[in-house]
C-alpha cells in the first residue's frame, strides 16, 4: 500500500463516512432512513454475498446492515457461477420493493439481471427469478448493471449493459417486474468501439422535467483507474442521446474520449486525497435537491473503495453538474458576484484520463467585470464559454464550510472548484 493511501484510510475514517467497502452504489428511502445498497465486496476483510446493505439518517454516516440475501440465488449461481451480486438497483413499486441484482463474473457475458421482492428495505427478501440474461451463444452483449426508469408517461424501463456490447433499454412490466416479452432485449442507447474494449457500463437515466430530457448517465473505460463519469442527454427515452457537440452515443468512429460529458474522473485537490475512478453512479432525488452517487478508489488498482455522495445541480443550459466535496448539510443563500472575490482550487477535466491536479486563481475586484449573475446562483464569464453555479460545502480536509463551483464550458469540458 502507498504510503499517500495509508494516510488517506486513516484521514476519510476519521470523517466516520462508513463506506469503506461500497461498490456500484444507490441510495432510497424508507421512512427517516436512506439505505445505500451496493455490490458484495468485503467486509472486516470477509467476502459478502448478497448484496451489502448500508442505512443513514443523514446522508452522510452510514452503519453496515448486512447483505439482502444470504446468498447468490439458486438460479443465478447455476446461470453464471457468480461468487457475489453485483450493482443491485431497488425502487418501491406501489408499496413493495423490488431489487434488481446482477450475477457474473469479471470479463464474462455468461450473466443475468434477477429480481427479489420485499417489504421493508432490511428485508427479507424473496428471489423471484431471472429477468435477462446473456451468453455468447444467444447475445452479443451483457445482462448487468440494471437501473429502472419511469418515463414522463408514467411508463417503466429497464435500462442495463456494459462492456462487449453497450447500453441497452427494455420496457418493464410491473406486475411481474419482468420485460415485456415482445422487446426481446430492447434498444441500443450507447456503445463504445473495440479498441477502448467497449468500455462502457454503469449506465443511469433521469427525465428533468424542467428542460424535457433524459438523461443519460454512464461510466467510462476501468474501473480499476481511469473510470470517469459522463452523461448525454435525448428528447426520447429511447435515444439518440447526444453531447453538448451533438455526438451521438452509438457513434463508434469518432474519438472514443471524446464522446459524452466528463462530469468527473480522477483528481486531487492540494494536500488532499487523490480520489481516484469515480464511476458507476446512481441519482437520489429529494425534494428539492439531487445526490450522485458512486464509488471511487484511493490508489490504482486498490480494494480500498469507498461510497461518495456528492450534491448534483442544473445549469440554465439544461445540463447537470456535480459538486466538487462529498456530500455535508449546509445552508444555501442567494449569491452574488461579490461573493466570488477570493482564492480558489479549481480542475479542469478533459480527455485525459490521468489524475488532474487542482491549480490556483484569485479573483479580484478588477476582473468582476468579466461576470455575469444569471440569477439563481448561477453566473457566466462576459465571453460566455464557461457557465456556472455556487454553492455551499464542506471541505472536509481542513474542516472548514466554503462555497464551490462547478460548470460546464461552452465545448463541454467540467470545471469545479473551492474557495480556500
Amino acid at each position: 500500500m502507498k504510503e499517500e493511501t495509508k494516510q488517506g484510510l486513516e484521514l476519510i475514517e476519521s470523517y466516520g463516512w462508513g463506506t469503506l467497502g461500497t461498490h456500484d452504489p444507490t441510495i432510497i428511502k424508507e421512512d427517516d432512513f436512506y439505505y445505500m445498497f451496493s455490490t458484495d465486496t468485503h467486509i472486516d476483510n470477509a467476502p459478502t454475498e448478497g448484496a451489502q446493505i448500508r442505512k443513514s439518517k443523514d446522508l452522510i454516516h452510514w452503519d453496515y446492515v448486512g447483505t439482502a440475501l444470504k446468498a447468490v440465488p439458486k438460479e443465478a449461481k447455476e446461470w453464471s457461477k457468480a461468487l457475489g451480486l453485483w450493482a443491485p438497483e431497488v425502487i418501491n413499486y406501489k408499496g413493495r420493493y423490488y431489487m434488481y441484482y446482477s450475477a457474473s463474473t469479471f470479463g464474462s457475458t455468461v450473466s443475468c439481471i434477477g429480481l427479489a421482492t420485499a417489504d421493508h428495505l432490511e428485508g427479507p427478501w424473496c428471489d423471484q427469478g431471472i429477468v435477462l440474461k446473456t451468453n455468447p451463444e444467444i447475445a452479443t452483449h451483457n445482462a448487468i448493471d440494471a437501473n429502472v426508469v419511469i418515463d414522463k408517461y408514467g411508463e417503466y424501463w429497464l435500462c442495463y449493459g456494459s462492456f462487449f456490447g453497450g447500453i441497452y433499454l427494455v420496457r418493464l412490466n410491473m406486475e411481474t417486474g419482468m420485460p415485456v416479452a415482445d422487446d426481446g432485449y430492447g434498444t441500443l442507447l450507447a456503445i463504445r468501439p473495440k479498441e477502448v474494449e467497449g468500455a462502457i457500463e454503469g449506465a443511469f437515466i433521469i427525465y428533468n422535467s424542467t428542460f424535457d430530457y433524459y438523461y443519460l448517465f454512464t461510466s467510462y473505460d476501468s474501473l480499476h483507474d481511469s473510470y470517469n463519469i459522463r452523461v448525454a442527454r435525448s428528447k426520447e427515452i429511447t435515444g439518440p442521446y447526444v453531447d453538448v457537440n451533438g455526438k451521438n452515443m452509438i457513434d463508434t468512429e469518432d474519438e472514443p474520449h471524446t464522446i459524452g460529458v466528463k462530469l468527473v474522473g480522477s483528481y486531487q485537490f492540494e494536500h488532499d486525497i487523490a480520489w481516484i475512478g469515480p464511476g458507476h453512479n446512481s441519482i437520489f432525488s429529494e425534494k428539492n435537491k439531487q445526490f450522485m452517487v458512486h464509488h471511487v478508489r484511493l490508489e490504482e488498482f486498490s480494494p480500498y473503495h469507498y461510497g461518495f455522495i456528492r450534491e448534483l445541480f442544473w445549469l440554465m443550459s439544461g445540463w447537470p453538474v456535480v459538486s466538487p466535496e462529498y456530500y455535508y448539510h449546509t445552508e444555501t443563500r442567494n449569491y452574488s458576484v461579490l461573493d466570488l472575490l477570493g482564492d480558489w482550487e479549481y480542475i479542469s477535466f478533459d480527455e485525459d484520463r490521468r489524475v488532474k491536479h487542482s491549480k490556483r486563481f484569485s479573483l479580484k475586484e478588477d476582473s468582476l467585470t468579466k461576470i455575469d449573475s444569471l440569477g439563481d446562483n448561477q453566473f457566466t464569464f462576459v465571453d460566455r464559454n464557461f457557465e456556472f453555479v455556487i454553492f455551499p460545502v464542506k471541505d472536509w480536509k481542513n474542516n472548514i464550510e466554503t462555497i464551490a463551483f462547478s460548470g460546464l464550458t461552452k465545448s463541454g469540458d467540467t470545471i469545479f472548484g473551492k474557495r480556500v
